[in-house]
Parts: C-alpha cells; sequence; structure tokens
C-alpha cells in the first residue's frame, strides 16, 4: 500500500487490527481513528482478512499463518489507502469532539485546561500519561512559535496532533494528523499558526539531542 502523509504506516494499522502493538501506540491510533475515515477502512480490511483466516486455516493446520496472509497486501502493487466503509461507533466518533478524543479520557481530564500541566522550557508544557511501563505516553501543549529541540530517537517516536499545528520538515501537521520518527530522522519541530498546539506523543526509546547547544543534555538523561 502506498503510504500517506500524515497517517500510520500500514505496519502500525495492521499491528492495531491484530491487537500487537504496544498500549500507549494503540492509544495513539485508537485517537487517530476517530478522525480518519480511510485507516477505519485500512484497519477493517485488516480485521476482515484476519477474521477470515482464522475461519479457513483451524490453528493446527500447516497453512499459512496470519502474518503471512496480511503480509501479501504489502506485496501486492501499490494502491490507494483503503475506503472501505467502517463502523463510526467503534471508534466513538464525536460530531463536535473535544480537543481529546475519547479513547484518551481514561488517562486524562477530558478538559484540557483541567490538566495539571508541568513546565518543560518557555513556551512547552508536558503532562505524562500514567500506566505505560515500557513507554513514555505524554501530552504535550506548546505555545504558538515555540521550536523543540533538535533530536533524534534511541526507539520510536509517534505524535498524534490534537488541536493547532506542528510543522515537521516540510510536512505540517493537523488536528488527527500522526507522524513517525526513529533513529534515522534527526528533527526539530515546531508550532505554526495562532492556536496552542496539543498533541500526544508515544516513545519507546528515549530522545538524544543533537544541537549544538544541547548535546550536553544527553548526559542529564542517562
Amino acid at each position: 500500500m502506498i503510504e500517506i502523509e500524515g497517517h500510520p504506516n500500514t505496519e502500525t494499522l495492521k499491528g492495531f487490527a491484530l491487537g500487537t502493538l504496544m498500549p500507549g501506540m494503540e492509544l495513539l491510533v485508537s485517537g487517530h481513528l476517530t478522525f480518519c475515515p480511510q485507516c477505519r477502512g485500512v484497519v477493517a480490511e485488516f480485521e476482515e482478512l484476519a477474521a477470515g483466516h482464522m475461519a479457513l486455516v483451524p490453528p493446527s493446520a500447516d497453512g499459512p499463518s496470519l502474518e503471512t496472509t496480511l503480509a501479501m497486501i504489502d506485496g501486492a502493487p501499490d494502491e490507494p489507502v483503503a475506503t472501505k466503509p467502517a463502523s463510526d461507533t467503534a471508534f466513538h466518533v464525536d460530531p463536535a469532539p473535544s480537543v481529546l478524543p475519547h479513547a484518551l479520557h481514561a488517562h486524562a481530564p477530558a478538559d484540557v485546561e483541567a490538566i495539571n500541566w508541568n513546565f518543560r522550557l518557555p513556551g512547552l508544557y508536558e503532562y505524562e500519561l500514567p500506566g505505560f511501563a515500557d513507554e513514555t505516553v505524554s501530552l504535550l501543549k506548546a505555545k504558538p512559535g515555540t521550536s523543540m529541540l533538535s533530536h533524534t530517537h534511541d526507539g520510536d517516536e509517534a505524535t498524534l496532533i490534537l488541536q493547532g499545528a506542528m510543522a515537521d520538515g516540510d510536512m505540517v501537521l493537523r488536528r488527527g494528523d500522526v507522524a513517525q520518527a526513529d533513529h534515522h530522522h534527526d528533527h526539530k519541530p515546531h508550532i505554526v499558526g495562532n492556536e496552542t498546539c496539543i498533541c500526544l506523543i508515544v516513545m519507546s526509546g528515549k530522545l538524544r539531542f543533537t544541537g549544538t547547544l544541547t548535546r550536553a543534555l544527553n548526559l542529564l538523561m542517562r
């Protein structure tokens, strides 16, 4: 499948459909699906394939594994992202959602003004969601014009924009958009527009600062 800017990649959507994502990434994808009918369609397609596989191949049979069956899609000629209709109610789609999608309401106050934000840098505040042992899952609030420090990653990072807009390289992310990064990415996202940006960030490793004046911060994070 063709990967589309602003959406989770195919492997991530497949992992969501199979239930193999780590809890933080599952939460982030659930939030994205609140906004994105295209990705709801892709997930529905993977779920349908998985259900068909389970019905046709008993667990003890010598047939292709479920992962092998789903991998056939990746080897097929590139096609636009599927738009198979999916049930909106399965993802709590609200015609007028609050800043935080329904999936986050069990982890943070629905009213972002009631969140106990912690100061990180001028114009930048964070609220770390509890209960994610092997991931760092945080809400980030950044004022217009705020720039993050240049960094790369020891693991994976995914960002879901919930309000406002963030520029990351040549890409501008807006409400509902997702960006994914790993150790291959060295970037310095910054907030654009006139609205405070609020986003959900999920990391499976640590940040590694790469700016000339900020590399010393890596020693403090060990």
